[in-house]
């Protein structure tokens, strides 16, 4: 049987036909050796086309490989975020070598991947056809001793990850100092909390400044601190996106992730317009703020209206946010000082998991009013006082009107105890 296609098994006949006379006056031995040559030709031809076709191949998918030393038996996930949702696609169980290897097939340009090491760490991995990348990391730091080589982007994307870490692992170390402290003490680990969060979006605003072209950017532009406060999301940084999604459009016209920054960037926009009216509106004439109706733990509706005539303040939350819970611990003593005079706390949880919610009312004993509006579900509460950070609160006067936003520590004190002496 011939190795070559139909077709080109035809167009050869059609030149042995046209030569018939002289291969007819050839010796058995000539015959011989002119059908070796045809044969040698046709898997010549096969070898040729095998080599390009892996080529092409090649050129339309990535390799990753690598070692994590001291990471024996580990399971190494290699994940791809599909509908919103993480989608395993391959694994390895690292063995004695402790050395895995992934091959991703066909992908697009500036495809965004994430390696998951067991509970030792996760690297986002920004991948392009083509790519051939080696990794070696240490056990259990992996994030933070991991070195990448065979591509810039990837290189970029692991810098920005470990930069992030050393972010959280101040903010924690921080943190764990808060438990039990003195109001005084709350103030200043707020304060150093502010700064490590403004350290870290400085250092993410430069990093998209000198790589507007690189989708790692679009890495650091998603970045939360914590895994709860966004580095970027305030109608101030639709100026920075706006640069951001011109660069990298004109190199990626196609891509889906620039789809959504332009999405994103159209969000922040309306949002501008949005503060800009309300500002105008709040200067031209004395308006009720919107009403928050929902349920507590129990089931009762609690209406915000109906705390009109006292100082009330309105917070959102989320009960797994260290930096929420500190605020708690903080406000707890100013409401029992001031809650007789007239001081409410009107607390909204924006946890989608509401047995989660209620066990942290249940366990920090919070005797205020608090009430549930998951953000799952796209909370009306959340959207009518524009909130877009957590946490976030608005301080409201006898009247109903909003006298302060996001106040804690000694001036949100301060604050209260000047309205409640009007």
């Amino acid at each position: 049987m011939s190795l070559l296609p139909q077709g080109r098994q035809h167009h050869l006949h059609k030149i042995m036909l046209r030569e018939v006379k002289i291969i007819a006056t050839f010796t058995p031995r000539m015959y011989n050796c002119y059908a070796f040559a045809m044969n040698s030709f046709e898997k010549i031809a096969l070898v040729v086309l095998a080599a390009a076709l892996t080529s092409a191949c090649a050129r339309h998918s990535a390799r990753v490989e690598g070692r994590i030393a001291g990471g024996k038996g580990a399971v190494v996930l290699l994940k791809k975020t599909r509908a919103g949702k993480p989608v395993v696609l391959d694994s390895v169980r690292l063995g004695a070598s402790e050395k895995f290897s992934f091959r991703i097939g066909k992908l697009e340009p500036a495809s965004f991947y994430q390696l998951a090491v067991d509970t030792l760490g996760s690297l986002t991995l920004l991948l392009h056809p083509g790519d051939r990348i080696a990794l070696s990391a240490q056990a259990p730091g992996v994030v933070a001793s991991c070195q990448a080589s065979g591509s810039e982007d990837v290189a970029l994307a692991l810098q920005l990850q470990q930069r992030l870490a050393q972010s959280n692992a101040s903010l924690d170390s921080l943190l764990r100092t808060a438990t039990d402290s003195s109001p005084q003490q709350m103030a200043e680990v707020r304060k150093s909390a502010t700064r490590i969060f403004l350290r870290q979006k400085r250092y993410n605003t430069t990093f998209i400044v000198q790589h507007p072209t690189s989708p790692a950017s679009i890495t650091a532009f998603y970045q939360k601190l914590g895994q709860e406060l966004p580095l970027f999301g305030s109608p101030d940084d639709r100026f920075l996106l706006r640069m951001l999604t011109d660069s990298l459009r004109l190199r990626y016209p196609k891509s889906s992730y620039v789809s959504a920054l332009l999405v994103k960037l159209d969000e922040l926009e309306a949002a501008a317009r949005q503060s800009a009216l309300q500002e105008l509106m709040s200067q031209a004439a004395e308006v009720d703020k919107p009403e928050v109706k929902l349920p507590d733990a129990q089931g009762n509706l609690h209406l915000l209206s109906a705390l009109k005539g006292k100082v009330v303040l309105l917070d959102f939350w989320i009960s797994t946010s260290p930096l929420c819970l500190m605020d708690n611990r903080e406000l707890l003593p100013l409401y029992g000082e001031l809650h007789k005079k007239g001081f409410e706390v009107f607390q909204v949880s924006l946890d989608d998991d509401p047995a989660q919610w209620q066990l942290a009312v249940e366990e920090h004993a919070l005797p205020w009013i608090s009430v549930s509006c998951p953000a799952a579900e796209g909370c009306p509460a959340a959207r009518d006082y524009r909130v877009e950070k957590i946490p976030a609160n608005f301080l409201i006067d006898r009247q109903g009107k909003i006298a302060g936003k996001n106040l804690y520590g000694e001036e949100l004190a301060k604050k209260v105890k000047e309205l409640l002496g009007r």
